[in-house]
């Protein structure tokens, strides 16, 4: 069954270089862009959405350790205590 859902038009503006870049790989690949920049879009925003779950991840276990009391070591003194 095909995708239900309605596509959404947006405009876009690219440097020469890029659009013909991707003008030339779809064209070489035989998808529309259209598709390709879907794509491209749908894995970059992957991205940034668990770049963001990890940024939200060190936030909150660095401020769990700063609530802890717990005294940190710098890369320095770790090297010194191993003697490394």
């Amino acid at each position: 069954m095909q995708n239900a859902r309605k596509s959404k038009v947006m405009s876009f503006s690219f440097q020469p270089e890029i659009f013909d870049s991707i003008t030339n790989y779809c064209a070489e690949r035989g998808c529309s862009k259209s598709w390709f920049m879907n794509k491209a879009a749908e894995r970059y925003l992957n991205e940034c959405l668990e770049d963001k779950i990890d940024y939200e991840t060190a936030v909150d276990a660095w401020t769990e350790f700063e609530k802890s009391g717990k005294k940190g070591f710098s890369a320095d003194e770790v090297r010194k205590e191993l003697g490394i």
